[in-house]
């Protein structure tokens, strides 16, 4: 490619140099424009983290929950494991918590959809990641009634204990 002489730039020069304060207008705009959506993104990513928080501390008091709840269930056990002679109430108080910790798990999917909703306000990009919160409440939900069935289970295989069971749930 040829470079243009120096006569065809002698008289292109005048153009340019009026556009120049149009075209350096026209920069200051974009320029401050562009701090206006940096300062209305940076806004966004903060009201983004208080959302992102509030959901972490919502899993948080959930673990917490959870982990109380296994407690329990190990307490029910250590209980059982140790007072043979009176096993039918072991039983019983084993099946309280079981029952308890579905519960725990219901109030916790009860919650998810007002919590989803706040969410979602702050932010569509919250969305997803409320969307996978609520699925690893449905799986905790299920893992809590399998987690009842195992423990009516194992405690039905002990010899008399069907009928101890029984009456408790009625």
């Amino acid at each position: 490619m040829e470079s243009p002489s120096v006569l065809v730039t002698a008289v292109r020069l005048p153009g340019v140099v009026l556009r120049l304060p149009g075209t350096a207008l026209r920069t200051l705009d974009a320029l401050n424009n562009l701090s206006q959506r940096v300062e209305q993104l940076v806004d966004l990513l903060e009201r983004l983290e208080g959302g992102v928080a509030l959901a972490g501390g919502g899993v948080e008091l959930a673990a917490t929950g959870i982990s109380q709840a296994v407690t329990g269930l190990e307490r029910a056990v250590a209980t059982l494991d140790g007072s043979l002679p009176s096993l039918s109430e072991s039983a019983v108080s084993l099946r309280v918590l079981t029952e308890r910790l579905g519960g725990v798990a219901v109030e916790l999917a009860s919650e998810l959809p007002r919590a989803t909703a706040s969410l979602e306000e702050i932010s569509p990009q919250l969305a997803r990641v409320v969307g996978t919160l609520d699925d690893r409440f449905a799986h905790l939900d299920s893992v809590v009634t399998e987690l009842a069935r195992l423990v009516e289970a194992v405690v039905g295989t002990i010899p008399g204990m069907r009928r101890v069971l029984r009456p408790a749930g009625d």
